[in-house]
Parts: C-alpha cells; sequence; structure tokens
C-alpha cells in the first residue's frame, strides 16, 4: 500500500517584525564571536612587566618580545626616551596599554598585530587678545605696526586704523610690538579670557631714559608682503627727499618708486606699468582725488604734514580697490594729536604751510587743520615788466577732527579743498599791438574738494567694521576775455566749465579668524555725475550751451582672504563690479556700415532721468601667492584683473584743465586690464640691506584713442573722434634699499615696453595701419637714485638722481601744397621720441640745537633743483622755415633753481 503525502507549496507569509528579531539576533551573536575571539587572543598574549623609570623604548621592547605585536609610531610626535614606570601581572595587550598610557597624552590603536601609537594633546582653548596701537606722544594710530609672538611664527598687522587682532592658545605668550620709526616693545600676557590690550610706541630716539633705543623694522622689506608691486612711504620719509623748492611732495616721492613714471617735468599725474594718469584711484581717506597736482604738476594736491603715510598699489591690488586699471595710491590723513596741542609748519621760497593738531577734549575728541598758501601772484607784481599782470597761485586746507566714542566705536569726520588760479593778461597798447589785435586775459581755475565720514565699530574681539560715507566734487573752467576784437566780441567774456562729483558708501568688514587667517568683505556703491562742458557769459552774440550732464552707478561687492600655511602665504579675493550709464540723456545711433561722424547719425534716442542707458559688469579675480624660502627670502606671483568705466579724454600726453572725463555708455566700452606678475624679495641677515626683482605682462582692452586730429573741445558728439584700442605692457623693475648707517637710500631701476593698436572695424581709421605702436607714456628705461648722508650731529645732505628714456611723439616730415595753401605732414603716431632727461637735485637740512626750556624745533633746508641745468624737452616742435624744417624743444625747467625753507615744530 503506497502513501502518498501531499505537501502544500503555497509560502507562509512571515512578519516584519519576525524578520527584525532574526537579524538583531544574528548581529548580537556575532559580535558576541568577535568579542571571544579579541579575548581569546588577548589572552593568548599575557605580559608581565615591573620597571621604574624605564625609557618607553625599552618597555614598548619587552612588550614586543612576549607578545606578536609590533608598535608603530613618529619619532617627531612620540618621544620615547621619556621615563615610564609600569607594574602588570599576566595582564592582555589592551589592559597594558591602558595601563601604561593612563593619564598622558599617548593615544594608541590596533591594526592586526600593530600598535599604532600618536601623541594628541588635549586641545587648549583659544583666546584673543586686540586693541589698538598708537604713538605713545601724540595718541596717532599707527597703520601697518608689526604685533608678533616670539619664538613663533605667527603675529598680526595692524589696519588702516590702528585695529589688530591675535587669536592664540590659553597660556602666557611675549610679543613684540614693533613700527617703522618706533622704538620696539616687548610685553608678556597671560592669555585665558579674550581680552583688549592697547599698546603706545614711543618714536626712535637717541636716549630715551638713558638707554638706547633702535626700531627693528626701519627696513623696506618685501619679504613679509604677500602682494607683488607694492610701496610704502611714511611722512617721515618724503620729508627726507629733496623736493622742488625745498618742499615736501607727494606726488615727487611716488616718482622716485620702481615702475613709475611721467610725461615730463611740470605735467600733472603719473604713469603705472604702462598705463595713462586716469588709470590711477587716488585716495585722501577714501575720497577719490581727481587730479594729484597743483599747478600742472609743481606740486602734489595734498601738504605732506598732514598725512600719516601712503601705500601704492600697482601689483598686486586687494579685492577692496576697484574702479581703476593701473594702481591705487591710499593716502591717509593724520587723525590729529589726542594729548598736547602741537603744531609745524614752513616758510618757502614760493608757499608757506602751517598745520595745527590738538584735543578739543583730551583723549575723546581731537582735530587736526593744515594749510598752504603760495605767494607767485604776490611777487608778479612787484617783479613788473611781462609777469605784472600774470596771476599764478593755489592754496589748499585740510581738516579732520576725530571723535572716541568709547572703547569700541569711533567718528570720524575729515575734508579737503584745494584751488588753482592761474591767468595771463595783456593790458597795454604796445602788448595789444604785438599780440595781432588778440589783447584780452586768459584765466584757468580748477577746484578739488572732498568729504569723509567714518565709523569705526568694534563688534567683537575678531570682528572689525569702517563704515564710509564720502562725497568728492572736481571742478575747473577755463575764461578768455577779448578786448580788441576777435572770435569773441570786444569786451565780452567766453566762460568754458566742466567737472565731475561722486557719492559713496562703503561699509567694510575685517574678520580676523585666526593668526593664520583673515577675511575682508564689503560693497561699493558709488553715483557719478559728469558735467561735459557748459559755457555761459559769453554776450549777446554767443547762446550759453549745456551739454547733457552724465550720470552713472558702480555697485561692487568683493570678499578677500589671506591665509598662511608654514611657508606658503595666499591672499585671494573676488570682486563684481557692476555698472550702469543712467538718464537723463540723449544717444545718437550711427549707420553701421561708415566710420561714425555727425553725418552718419541715423537716429537720436532720448532716455528719461533714471532710465538705463547702457550697463556691464564683471567679474574681478585678484590673486598673490608668496613662498617663504626662509625668513629673508621670498618668492611671489599674482594676478588681477580691474575694470574702468569712466575714462579721461585728452589728445594731450599730460592732464589739462579743460580735459573731459566721460563714462563707460553706448559708444564706449569699460576699459579690462589684466595682469601677471611675480617676484624674488631677499634681506640681508641684520636687515641692512633689502632687495627685491619683479616681472609684469599686462594686456588693455577697450582703450580710448582718438583720431588723427581728433577735435574734444566742446563736442557734442564725442564718441565721433574716438576709436577703440587693445594694448599690451610689460617689464622688469629691480630695487636696491640701505637701510642703517650714516648712509642710507634706494636705488631702483626699471625697463618697460608700452604699445597699443587701434582696432576700428573700419580699416581706414586705424591708426598705422592697425599696427601697434608706442602709448604717449612708454619710457623704456627708467633710473631713480636716492641717498640721504648725515654729515654732522646737526647736518644732513639729500640726493636724488633720475634718469628716463625720451616718450614717444609724432612729428612733421615734409610739406605738401594744395590750392596754393601749404600743409605739413606728419609722421606714423609716436614713430620718434623726444631726447632723454636726466636730471639731479641735492638739498643740505641743518637743525640747530633746540632749546630744552622750550617746545619750538626749527630746521633750515636749501639746495638746488636740477644742479647741471638739463634742459630736459617737455615737449618737441617743428615748423617750416623758407624750404628748411626746423625742430625746437620746449623746457619747463632748462636751468638751476635754488630754494630755501625755514621749517618748524611747536
Amino acid at each position: 500500500m503506497k502513501i502518498k503525502t501531499a505537501v502544500s507549496l503555497k509560502r507562509k507569509r512571515v512578519s516584519k517584525r519576525t524578520i527584525f528579531l532574526m537579524k538583531l539576533s544574528l548581529t548580537i551573536y556575532l559580535v558576541g564571536c568577535f568579542q571571544l575571539m579579541a579575548v581569546s587572543s588577548f589572552s593568548q598574549n599575557k605580559i608581565s612587566l615591573k620597571l621604574e623609570d624605564a625609557s618607553l623604548q625599552s618597555i614598548l621592547n619587552q612588550i614586543e618580545n612576549q607578545t606578536d605585536y609590533s608598535f608603530v609610531y613618529n619619532n617627531d610626535e612620540v618621544n620615547v626616551e621619556q621615563k615610564f614606570s609600569i607594574n602588570v601581572l599576566e595582564k592582555d595587550i589592551a589592559s597594558t596599554m591602558n595601563t601604561l598610557f593612563q593619564n598622558t597624552d599617548i593615544k594608541y590603536r590596533f591594526r592586526k598585530n600593530l600598535v599604532v601609537l600618536s601623541n594628541q594633546k588635549t586641545q587648549k582653548e583659544t583666546y584673543t587678545i586686540s586693541g589698538i596701537i598708537t604713538d605713545a606722544e601724540t595718541g596717532e594710530t599707527l597703520l601697518g605696526a608689526n604685533v608678533v609672538v616670539v619664538d613663533k611664527s605667527i603675529g598680526a598687522t595692524t589696519n588702516e586704523y590702528g585695529f589688530y587682532s591675535l587669536t592664540l592658545p590659553e597660556g602666557t605668550h611675549t610679543l613684540q610690538i614693533s613700527y617703522l620709526g618706533y622704538a620696539s616693545l616687548e610685553e608678556t600676557i597671560g592669555l585665558n579670557a579674550n581680552i583688549k590690550k592697547n599698546f603706545e610706541l614711543q618714536p626712535s630716539s637717541d636716549t630715551l631714559d638713558e638707554v638706547i633705543v633702535t626700531s627693528e623694522n626701519k627696513n623696506k622689506s618685501q619679504v613679509r608682503k604677500v602682494l607683488t608691486g607694492v610701496n610704502n612711504l611714511s611722512a617721515a620719509e618724503i620729508k627726507k627727499l629733496p623736493a622742488f623748492f625745498g618742499e615736501p611732495d607727494i606726488t615727487r616721492a611716488i616718482l622716485t618708486q620702481p615702475g613709475v613714471s611721467s610725461v615730463g617735468e611740470g605735467t600733472a599725474g603719473f604713469n603705472i606699468r604702462g598705463g595713462n594718469i586716469d588709470q590711477n584711484l587716488v585716495l585722501l581717506d577714501e575720497a577719490p582725488m581727481y587730479i594729484s597736482s597743483h599747478l600742472w604738476g609743481l606740486f602734489s594736491v595734498v601738504n605732506a604734514d598732514a598725512i600719516k603715510g601712503m601705500t601704492l598699489y600697482k601689483g598686486g591690488i586687494p579685492a577692496r580697490y576697484g574702479g581703476r586699471a593701473s594702481s591705487v595710491l591710499d593716502i591717509r590723513q593724520k587723525e590729529g594729536n589726542t594729548k598736547a596741542f602741537k603744531g609745524e609748519g614752513g616758510l618757502g621760497t614760493l608757499f608757506s604751510r602751517i598745520t595745527l593738531e590738538g584735543p578739543i577734549v583730551k583723549e575723546k575728541l581731537n582735530f587736526l587743520m593744515s594749510g598752504r598758501r603760495s605767494y607767485f601772484d604776490i611777487f608778479f607784481p612787484l617783479i613788473g615788466g611781462e609777469l605784472e599782470n600774470t596771476k599764478l597761485s593755489f592754496y589748499d586746507l585740510n581738516t579732520k577732527l576725530t571723535w572716541n566714542i568709547n572703547d569700541n566705536n569711533k567718528l570720524y569726520v575729515s575734508g579737503y579743498f584745494g584751488a588753482d588760479v592761474m591767468k595771463l593778461e595783456e593790458s597795454t597798447e604796445e602788448e595789444a599791438e604785438n599780440s595781432d589785435g588778440a589783447s584780452g586775459s586768459i584765466d584757468f581755475r580748477w577746484k578739488s574738494s572732498t568729504a569723509t565720514v567714518r565709523w569705526n565699530h568694534i563688534f567683537n574681539h575678531k570682528l572689525f567694521m569702517n563704515l564710509s560715507g564720502i562725497y568728492s566734487n572736481y571742478t575747473y573752467k577755463f575764461i578768455s576775455k577779448n578786448d580788441n576784437g576777435g572770435i569773441i566780441p570786444s569786451g565780452q567774456t567766453f566762460e568754458w566749465g566742466s567737472g565731475v562729483q561722486n557719492w559713496i558708501v562703503k561699509p567694510d568688514f575685517t574678520y580676523y579668524a585666526n593668526p593664520n587667517t583673515t577675511m575682508r568683505f564689503g560693497v561699493n556703491g558709488t553715483l557719478y555725475q559728469f558735467n561735459p562742458a557748459e559755457l555761459s557769459n559769453v554776450g549777446d552774440n554767443f547762446t550759453p550751451e549745456d551739454l547733457d550732464k552724465d550720470k552713472g552707478l558702480e555697485i561692487a561687492p568683493y570678499y578677500e582672504i589671506e591665509k598662511t600655511w608654514d611657508k606658503f602665504t595666499m591672499n585671494l579675493g573676488l570682486r563684481y563690479s557692476w555698472f550702469g550709464n543712467i538718464g537723463p540723456n540723449s544717444v545718437a545711433t550711427y549707420h553701421p556700415d561708415f566710420p561714425s561722424t555727425v553725418n552718419t547719425i541715423t537716429d537720436i534716442k532720448t532716455y528719461k532721468k533714471g532710465e538705463l542707458i547702457k550697463r556691464y559688469s564683471g567679474f574681478e579675480p585678484r590673486v598673490s601667492l608668496k613662498y617663504d624660502i626662509n625668513d629673508r627670502k621670498a618668492l611671489k606671483l599674482g594676478y588681477n584683473r580691474n575694470y574702468q568705466y569712466i575714462h579721461l579724454m585728452s589728445n594731450t600726453a599730460a592732464a589739462l584743465p579743460f580735459d573731459i572725463w566721460k563714462p563707460s555708455g553706448v559708444h564706449i566700452k569699460p576699459l579690462e586690464v589684466n595682469q601677471i606678475s611675480g617676484g624674488y624679495a631677499y634681506d640681508t641677515e641684520d636687515t641692512t640691506y633689502n632687495f627685491s626683482v619683479e616681472g609684469y605682462y599686462k594686456t588693455f582692452t577697450n582703450f580710448v584713442e582718438y583720431k588723427e586730429g581728433a577735435d574734444l573741445f566742446i563736442n557734442e558728439n564725442l564718441e565721433t573722434q574716438l576709436l577703440p584700442a587693445d594694448g599690451y605692457a610689460y617689464g622688469l623693475e629691480l630695487a636696491a634699499y640701505k637701510n642703517k648707517g650714516r648712509l642710507t637710500g634706494n636705488f631702483n631701476y626699471t625697463y618697460s615696453v608700452s604699445k597699443r593698436k587701434t582696432t576700428s572695424k573700419f580699416k581706414e581709421e586705424n591708426i598705422n595701419n592697425g599696427a601697434y605702436y608706442p602709448s604717449n607714456y612708454d619710457r623704456p628705461h627708467l633710473l631713480n637714485l636716492t641717498a640721504n648722508y648725515d654729515l654732522k650731529e646737526k647736518w644732513n645732505v639729500g640726493l636724488f638722481f633720475t634718469y628716463q628714456t625720451g616718450r614717444p611723439t609724432t612729428v612733421p616730415t615734409g610739406r605738401l601744397s594744395f590750392d596754393g595753401n601749404p600743409y605739413l605732414t606728419y609722421s606714423n603716431r609716436n614713430a620718434y621720441r623726444i631726447p632723454d632727461t636726466h636730471r639731479l637735485d641735492i638739498s643740505f637740512t641743518y637743525t640747530p640745537e633746540g632749546n630744552p626750556d622750550t617746545r619750538w624745533q626749527s630746521s633750515w633746508n636749501f639746495g638746488l633743483y636740477n644742479v647741471y641745468g638739463s634742459p630736459n624737452a617737455f615737449s618737441v616742435f617743428s615748423t617750416f622755415h623758407g624750404d628748411q624744417l626746423k625742430t625746437f624743444q620746449f623746457s619747463v625747467f632748462g636751468a638751476p633753481i635754488p630754494f630755501i625753507t625755514y621749517n618748524f615744530k611747536f
């Protein structure tokens, strides 16, 4: 009999709870097995040791002999020579390790049959010390002062307002505080909480409390600076230079630096690495200055007595600066003495100056006031003759008010006002006859004014804020009066004016994360208004005319971070700039198939107030890298991109009062400059000498160039006179400084090339058929030598020598006649050069012994400007005399000029 069993194939459903319990049971089982295996393994390696003050190395060796384990460790991390005591009997390896390393910083972990040792010290709490560093005698804050932890390669540097922040581990630290021209200070600080600590530094002197002190930072080292192409100058350094007519001058001090040139003596502005003068952002207490010199370059617009120092950025430009393509000159005014009333000034050959400063409420509210006034206009009538009716003068005034509200808040209000007048007048009948009936007067006037309100706020020990509101105004006029007929009716006056105004708001934050990391971020908002031309007071036969004003808005957020890793330091910045050209305005449209002229205008579009006409934007990355070979040698590399949205329209090489500023818009694109630079810096062991070499390569896109014979004066369609252009520049800068001894000074040499070419789509418009030609600022060889020598206790001699290749120029090459009228033919653009220029200046300073019973101190400064009378050509012009083409050169200062100045302090 067969028995059949029926098996159901239906699958029974298992609950999720049952599956979870099964998995949990299996996990517990496996963990238990591993634990038993580990215990079994350790139990097979029983250790018995009893040692007193034995080296760790010997203990580890004995453990290796008793077990199958080996030890792995880093000699730099674990000191195997340190002494240990151990007493274990029949213990496994894990228990032995716990006993051996209890209450120590040494940690262990198992990897198969290896025991890996490491030293993980308990992380100490970190705290921040922050504060302000000031001059002990005046209370003036010191920018760029160093706070360094002795015997450690960490430290901090004060910002523009003297603030520093340094985060350190809990414990005792010795800090060294130093600054150029001041006695270094050391102080030991016990750090167990965040603290605020202000320091005062004494100015260096021969003796102080019968102890000789010297500054340990009296050098021009480039080793510590991360950025390429940065030069710092203090007021004291500027005053040591032999200056024109014995007056300390900021602009001429800048011209002693490598890579800085001008188009000639008697010209306003300066040129940096192949760029135009409008590509330099000149800031006075953060306010932009649109002209940097009085009387067409003879004197700086800022009184050196009123400033504490300045920094020139021409290579690595931090992301917080923008709006210009080639350089930034950041000038900072003094804040005023917080402790006592003081004054200083000078009586010079051509002008005098006075600076007053002191507390209104001691160490709470203080002021600074500094003024200059020339007296050319007083002397000329006394001289008589041709100069009797000539008026040539300038004056300027610097003011500042500082309110120390409390430990975390400070308010600054500063301002500047300067004006120039140059009037040439013919008044006699004889002069009228000799002037072919064109007697009258020509009057140039230009004014510059700024106002800055700044609020410093310290949120905490690591976060610092500066909020600035800024106004800047630059106006200039040309006035011509005709007394004898001509284009302007007799007795009538022709007056032309132009100008530019800025309103700026700029919140800026600095965060000191740790000694190796600092961040800076903020936003810069600028509203521009340009007045290209305004005609008035021209009489009945002339109709007053105002060209449309141009307006622009620029907004630029930015972020910077500077971080150090042992020998490597990086400064990384990103700036995003947005620019909008806004109405009201009228913009012409030109036929696309023909060059832009008034005859090819096809339409004129009118924009309402506030309406966006054209916008541009772009990222501006900035990166600088530094590698310290050792504490005296460093390699640097940097890259910058800059956009410039405003342009100076001038078809002359030097700035003149009737130049015109224009914003980018429909017909004018923003200038883009990319620069890569690299260098090497070296200091001798005792820092007596500093050396640096730096090379750069720059590309320029959307230069504004001018058509042949361009007419820029009172031109409603200015774009018809312009051409787009690209360019490049490259160079090598060598510099050497001597900082100690009776003889100090510097030597620098620059080799540079600057070329450009026009890129109009209409080939017939392009200059030199579209080929590259030297720019107006191409001066390949530039050499400067500055020296100061202490002759005796009371005498000091200063010397300055400069040599520059002559700048390019365009000259007549022939003559042709058309319809009986003679015309000159010219060479290609900038195909020739004016003669090379060179000059030697020398000055002597005599400082008599001061009266110890009074605060009055004085000195005499005298010497010669252009000692050997080099007839340096400012320009070259040619004309035909009969059939002969004759060339003449014009020199502003072709003879030695003596000067004498009496300086005083009280």
